[in-house]
């Protein structure tokens, strides 16, 4: 796919389906290049999706796409995140990009993890940069954490961009004060994105940055008709049940929705017995889909490319008109993609700002 082709404001999740067979992450890259997509994201499970593995099976797999694991900053040592970083950087020869996300307290607190709060966030992305410019720490002792001997010698004179995956208001602004490109969250309404934009350049701008510097990723979850019934009903119900079941409170609140519907779908018997099973997208049975749906205010699921490939295209190209850069097609691979990519490529909006395939940088 030639450059002038390539459309790098695009990019699509790898392995979506759960329970996950890992192995499709070779196909899926060929296809997503084949297509012309500008780059893979991959959120991290703690089942067969480790970040780093699939993020070298992706550069092994491809010759143009982006790659952008989203993972979290204390679920390993620095010196361990900044070697997969360089690594990364130097085997995909600068398409790499490395994002981080605050993920659910109570579950750091059950694994014996500290909570994620954005004084270690910001703590943790200095650590990163001083070490990937090569400087020896010594004595670090800050929110992130303790560190008597720090040092990374990768002789590459430079890391690759860090991002934050945020859903709130206040990490969108940390994700302007000290980011390279922020990923918005799934199920975000057109009011809760432009919002998001507007909280990240205000961060931007209180940090004295160029609040144009940080590149800013929709989030849009991609039900394209052509799916069977069963997989539009879990990529769409079943995935934000997902999120429900994880944190809940952010998302009604990032996005205005009514509390009190919540609270009525918490406290069903039927949504208790799913959240319970496992992660519903990947545990419940169609029937417990579907009367979760009935639950479910409409308007809570209408931010969703969905119908015919045209109407998704079009749901996609206005994310742009949000002020958004760029889009991750969430939930479907590239081969169910395809038609959909086909009909944005056909009518294809003009972009503010043209991008580059690394998932963090501009053109």
């Amino acid at each position: 796919m030639s450059t002038d082709t390539q459309l790098n404001e695009l990019g699509y999740y790898a392995v979506t389906r759960h329970p996950a067979d890992v192995r499709v992450v070779l196909p899926e890259a060929r296809a997503a290049e084949a297509l012309g997509l500008g780059s893979c994201h991959i959120g991290e499970r703690f089942t067969v999706k480790d970040p780093a593995v699939l993020s070298g099976a992706l550069a092994g797999a491809s010759t143009t796409l982006g790659i952008a694991p989203s993972t979290n900053h204390h679920t390993r040592h620095p010196t361990v995140t900044a070697t997969v970083g360089s690594t990364m950087h130097a085997l995909t020869e600068g398409r790499f990009a490395m994002a981080f996300g605050r993920g659910m307290a109570g579950y750091w607190q059950a694994m014996g993890l500290p909570v994620v709060t954005e004084a270690r966030l910001r703590d943790f992305f200095g650590i990163l940069r001083r070490l990937w410019a090569g400087e020896m720490i010594l004595d670090h002792d800050g929110p992130a954490g303790k560190f008597p001997f720090l040092r990374h010698a990768n002789g590459l004179g430079e890391g690759p961009p860090i991002g934050l995956v945020a859903v709130g208001p206040r990490t969108m602004a940390l994700a302007g004060e000290i980011a390279d490109f922020v990923v918005l969250h799934t199920f975000f309404s057109d009011e809760a994105t432009e919002k998001s934009v507007a909280a990240v350049r205000r961060g931007a701008e209180r940090a004295g940055r160029d609040p144009d510097s940080v590149r800013i990723w929709a989030c849009l979850a991609t039900v394209p008709d052509a799916l069977s019934p069963e997989d539009q009903l879990r990529r769409g119900v079943g995935r934000l049940a997902t999120y429900l079941q994880a944190y809940a409170d952010v998302l009604v609140s990032a996005n205005g929705w009514d509390p009190a519907a919540w609270e009525r779908i918490k406290q069903s018997d039927l949504f208790t017995e799913a959240a319970a099973a496992g992660p519903i997208d990947a545990s419940a049975s169609v029937e417990t889909l579907q009367q979760i749906a009935e639950l479910i205010p409409a308007d809570w699921l209408s931010a969703v490319a969905s119908g015919s490939r045209r109407s998704c295209a079009k749901t996609i190209a206005r994310q742009y008109d949000l002020g958004t850069h760029s889009v991750i097609m969430h939930g479907a691979s590239p081969q169910e993609l395809e038609p959909v990519v086909q009909a944005y490529r056909a009518d294809r909006p003009i972009l503010r700002r043209a991008v580059a395939a690394n998932p963090g940088r501009f053109a």
